[in-house]
């Protein structure tokens, strides 16, 4: 009985790497790269380590490698702090829709951003790249 259960613990226990602080290694090129954060939490995944956090009161996410190398980075903010080109665009395109808000992507892929438009009708997610282009993803009615 004794074996069942701390088999079971021991499964158990597997699947909880929520709080599991990361490697000096991913540490220190965190607070190297972002001295002055607040609310930092930490997640701990197969193959990485995440970190949320806020920046200048903007709510940010940075996936680490386990060697500490950014993978990916997610910031979530009003379309005042999109790039003036992207948000240019984005009024000249869909200029009866207001910017409800966005999702900055970057990786070495590049850098895109979500963007969830509404009017009185409709939700509309489009993305944009960093050169401008966009294009719709999704269209949904407003209950």
């Amino acid at each position: 009985m004794k074996k069942i259960l701390l088999a079971a613990i021991v499964f158990a226990s597997s699947f909880t790497a929520m709080a599991d602080d990361p490697s000096q290694r991913v540490l220190d090129a965190f607070n190297k790269t972002f001295p002055n954060v607040k609310e930092v939490a930490w997640t701990e995944n197969e193959q990485s380590f995440e970190v949320k956090f806020k920046q200048n009161e903007i709510l940010a996410k940075v996936t680490y490698d386990k060697e500490g190398n950014i993978l990916k980075t997610l910031r979530y903010y009003y379309e005042q702090n999109l790039p003036l080109l992207i948000f240019s665009k984005v009024k000249t395109k869909f200029a009866d829709k207001k910017i409800f808000g966005v999702t900055e992507e970057s990786s070495e892929g590049g850098t895109f951003y979500h963007i969830v438009l509404e009017d009185e009708k409709h939700w509309i997610n489009i993305t944009a790249d960093s050169f401008g282009g966009i294009k719709v993803d999704k269209k949904f009615n407003k209950a």
